[in-house]
């Protein structure tokens, strides 16, 4: 068994729009980088199948997948201030969320403790019934639901790393003690969700932890936040999966935000999560690509956890 693989498909390039900070330069930048190091280069890939619908439609309304069908199939737009789609971005999505299902069918199925989906577009602001914040689908979510479903996990966490609140992922397991929604984000920011009273509703109360962090938070901060907070949730939780929204916009260098982490944080987190998962459920975890937006800083910084996640 690998420690760390990856899944990726060079259809993600094709959801593309001039200009805007979610582009396929992303990717690009982070396939570099992968293919300049020998170690990365040799980790184990899968290309990304296409989800099954039926997967979609654990997370989402019928009425969002078709919107998003016959918004690409008329030739694309914008679904609203911030998220673009193109002709190809149902197909591309369609790929993305596969990704996921693939990513945790190689973690449950035992061919790696760790799998890394390199997807866009994002999609932890996906809701079930909305696009937006550049995602179309929820990935994560997929990928938690495809673990219960198709694999018999019972309990499942998602700890959300990206510097935006993962509104989508909240609303889809709000009401469900099953999953654990975890998100360490900057606040005030986009989308204005994710205060530290939101917790969960019903069956779910107390299964929902937000963790909002100011603005200039560090690595050191940020981690013991991590520490006393979400370790502890994730203890309590004990799931049969960790999944992680693993966005790299909380990096000082990035441009659309004011957390202060640094590459060798992200280091940190990955083998922290190896640790936990390896104490808590086999050291099964997946990791899905959501935001990061300065280049250097989103390559080098995946490039660190996945060196991390090899190694534990």
């Amino acid at each position: 068994m690998s420690g760390a693989a990856i899944v990726y498909d060079d259809t993600f390039l094709l959801h593309d729009h001039p200009g805007h900070p979610e582009t396929a330069a992303r990717l690009r930048a982070i396939t570099e980088k992968l293919s300049s190091d020998p170690a990365l280069r040799s980790l184990p890939a899968s290309p990304a199948p296409e989800a099954d619908p039926a997967m979609l439609r654990a997370v989402h309304t019928d009425r969002h997948i078709l919107s998003i069908e016959r918004a690409a199939r008329s030739g694309g737009g914008w679904l609203d201030g911030d998220t673009y789609c193109t002709a190809q971005s149902y197909d591309v999505a369609l790929r993305a969320a596969g990704a996921a299902v693939r990513a945790t069918e190689m973690v449950m199925n035992g061919e790696s403790r760790s799998a890394f989906a390199l997807v866009r577009p994002p999609g932890h602001h996906a809701t079930p019934s909305q696009a937006m914040g550049f995602c179309l689908f929820n990935n994560a979510a997929v990928a938690a639901r495809t673990a219960q479903r198709v694999h018999g996990a019972e309990r499942v966490a998602v700890v959300d790393i990206d510097v935006h609140h993962g509104n989508g992922t909240q609303d889809v397991f709000y009401g469900d003690a099953s999953v654990l929604y975890c998100s360490l984000h900057q606040w005030p920011l986009y989308p204005g969700t994710g205060p530290a009273r939101e917790t969960g509703e019903g069956r779910g109360e107390g299964t929902t932890l937000n963790v909002p962090l100011p603005p200039g938070t560090d690595g050191e901060r940020w981690m013991d936040a991590f520490e006393t907070r979400v370790v502890p949730a994730l203890a309590e939780h004990r799931p049969d999966l960790i999944v992680v929204s693993a966005g790299y916009d909380a990096h000082a260098a990035d441009p659309l935000a004011e957390l202060r982490l640094s590459t060798d944080t992200y280091a940190h987190l990955a083998s922290r999560l190896a640790e936990i998962a390896g104490e808590l459920c086999g050291g099964r975890t997946v990791w899905v690509l959501e935001g990061g937006y300065d280049l250097d800083a989103l390559a080098a910084s995946v490039g660190a956890t996945l060196q991390a996640l090899e190694a534990a």
